[in-house]
């Protein structure tokens, strides 16, 4: 038993050793120093589109053991906007011995704009028909494209099967957290079958104050009783007023033989 004890004892004491001189050589032989990444200048104006060799662009990184590693430098986040149009940059970078350094600055976009609504139906309804504003109306955006499924109702008074003019509010955001508003009438009326129907190019436009756009020039087709009628024959009528900013809608008419009338809007947004 003796001897049992002393083997056992000498093997726990070699085995210490052993991982002793493991730990040391290791700790001597490991880099436990970060890396630092340099940047040239605070902040750096780039395109909604640009890329990481973009994003990069004046951003160096060393390492005492390592040297230059500027290569191993990635874009590692990006955030939501901090400001009108700008963002802050993460970048990070990695040692052959897995350690972790991070730097920011910040990107200014140089062609940002705003989310827009865009509108594919006018908001003109009969009593017969089903009302899904969300099949309608959508929103683009410079950075995200198309974001329609960002469009939140967030308030209206429609009721069903009520002739009226009933309040929309709309709201999107992309994902920087820009969130744009928007207001609009919806029309339900009492109309013919045979009224005519008029339709348009487009049927939301966005303009700069000041912009004094030809309305007519909208008007892709109209017809009654399946025949063709002169878009000449159509009369339009708006509160539109080009130097003040805001949400304005533009009535297009047009009567057949019989007196029945149909009607569509043009929604035009004056920005500054």
């Amino acid at each position: 038993m003796k001897v049992l004890r002393l083997v056992t004892a000498i093997s726990f004491v070699v085995t210490l050793c052993i991982f002793f001189v493991f730990y040391v050589v290791t700790k001597n032989n490991t880099d436990t120093t970060i890396p630092t990444i340099k940047i040239s200048g605070e902040e750096i104006e780039v395109k909604v589109n640009a890329t990481d060799a973009e994003l990069l662009k004046g951003v160096t990184a060393f390492d005492e053991k390592d040297g230059d590693i500027t290569s191993s430098v990635v874009v590692e986040s990006i955030s939501k906007f901090i400001g009108d149009g700008l963002c802050t940059v993460t970048y990070a970078v990695a040692d052959s011995d897995n350690n972790v350094a991070k730097n920011t600055r910040t990107i200014r976009y140089t062609d940002y704009t705003p989310p827009r609504f865009t509108m594919s139906y006018p908001l003109v309804f009969s009593l017969d028909d089903s009302v899904d504003v969300r099949s309608i109306v959508g929103a683009t955006d410079s950075i995200d494209g198309d974001i329609s499924d960002k469009v939140v109702v967030t308030a209206t008074n429609f009721t069903d099967n009520t002739v009226g003019v009933f309040a929309l509010s709309l709201q999107a955001t992309n994902s920087k957290g820009d969130i744009i508003e928007l207001e609009l009438p919806v029309y339900v009326e009492d109309k013919s079958l045979l009224a005519p129907i008029i339709e348009l190019n487009e049927y939301m436009i966005y303009i700069k104050k000041g912009e004094k756009p030809n309305f007519r020039t909208y008007i892709s087709t109209v017809t009654a009783n399946n025949s063709r009628l002169s878009n000449d024959e159509v009369k339009i009528s708006t509160d539109f007023d080009s130097q003040t900013p805001g949400v304005y809608s533009v009535h297009y008419y047009a009567s057949n033989s019989l007196g029945d009338t149909g009607h569509t809007i043009l929604t035009v947004i004056v920005e500054e």
